[in-house]
């Protein structure tokens, strides 16, 4: 019970810096309401969870794997954090030009997570830093954990932009996209110096 309770709580922590589906979301929620925010937050649910499953699964047979396989993933994934943080940080409405040609959130979210090159990376980064990453049903149980905490906070930041509306504005958006971004190239600086270094 204690390794669910960790995955929620670093879950949730994973979960706070605004990444582009954070604030794609939000401003599905801002712009188009309750009812396609948490259609959009039940496709990111559902992106987490079939990439919490790839994680567990591929750290379980990574044991079989040489090292170097790994610490390339999470030099490719990290520079790919960098690039997407910069594009937010400079192209902030980058995302806010797609919210118009969305038509069904469940599945554009689903994708969107499931796809965006970092995520999967991110996950087995995650899981390999736990001390019980040699254990299967350990990182199990606190994947369980990570997506109960996947399922808590994305609704409720959906419903949260929904409830804010119109007072989100525009310029708020782009400067959310921007802080958001920084963060981002921040996160795969520190994690590519950890790698290099």
């Amino acid at each position: 019970m204690n390794v669910v309770l960790l995955g929620i709580g670093i879950g949730l922590l994973s979960l706070l810096p605004p990444g582009p589906v954070n604030l794609t979301l939000v401003q599905v929620g801002a712009r188009m309401g309750r009812r396609p925010a948490l259609r959009g937050a039940a496709g990111i649910v559902g992106g987490d969870s079939v990439l919490g499953i790839a994680a567990v699964a591929l750290l379980t047979l990574g044991t079989a794997l040489p090292a170097r396989v790994f610490s390339t993933t999470q030099l490719v994934a990290a520079a790919l954090l960098i690039a997407l943080g910069a594009l937010l940080a400079l192209r902030p409405t980058a995302i806010s030009d797609s919210i118009g040609r969305m038509h069904r959130p469940a599945r554009t979210f689903f994708l969107l997570t499931s796809l965006t090159p970092t995520a999967l990376g991110s996950w087995i980064a995650m899981l390999a830093a736990m001390p019980f990453a040699a254990d299967t049903t350990q990182l199990a149980l606190f994947t369980v954990g990570a997506l109960v905490a996947s399922t808590l906070w994305h609704p409720t930041l959906g419903l949260a932009a929904a409830a804010m509306g119109a007072r989100l504005t525009e310029g708020g958006q782009i400067r959310l996209s921007q802080v958001g971004g920084a963060g981002m190239a921040l996160l795969g600086f520190g994690l590519l110096t950890q790698q290099i270094g």
